[in-house]
């Protein structure tokens, strides 16, 4: 009897973790969906300008936009220094584009407190109507290898590229 009620026990409580690993897994990706769209994010070198992809880059053409909290990072050149960090909160997203249509959301969010987090930063990607490509729970690990390779900007290859 006492196995049994240890079994029942040990099932609700590995049940209630699934459910809330899962619940906040679609709320941080759901929240940096949203943020990917806001209308405050300021473009690369302040141009809405679509760069060609270079250097091998998977992600393909791309505008670039940063958060407030991004921009300040950034030095006078637009770009982060080398061996800088950006600041705690940052949001970086790349738009992909095919030709002149918006394809996929690639995003980087600065949160070294986030359980999604890989090297300090969460990683997603999303397609325009929200659906998730790469999902937050996945911790960059299939984005960290060419992010880390190249010059030392805080995982961000871009700078390098344009």
């Amino acid at each position: 009897m006492k196995k049994s009620i240890l079994r029942v026990a040990t099932f609700i409580i590995l049940a209630n973790s699934i459910l809330y690993i899962s619940c906040k897994k679609k709320k941080t990706n759901e929240k940096l969906y949203e943020d990917s769209k806001s209308s405050e994010l300021s473009f690369y070198k302040g141009k809405d300008t679509i760069y060609d992809a270079k250097g091998g880059s998977p992600h393909g053409n791309f505008k670039l936009k940063f958060n407030s909290t991004a921009v300040a990072s950034l030095g006078s050149d637009g770009k982060l220094p080398v061996g800088g960090n950006f600041n705690e909160g940052s949001l970086i997203v790349k738009e992909v584009y095919s030709g002149n249509e918006l394809t996929l959301y690639a995003i980087m969010k600065k949160d070294s407190k986030s359980k999604f987090a890989s090297n300090k930063w969460v990683w997603a990607e999303y397609k325009p109507n929200g659906d998730v490509v790469y999902n937050v729970s996945k911790d960059g690990k299939s984005c960290t290898s060419c992010h880390s390779s190249g010059t030392t900007r805080d995982f961000t290859r871009s700078f390098d590229l344009h």
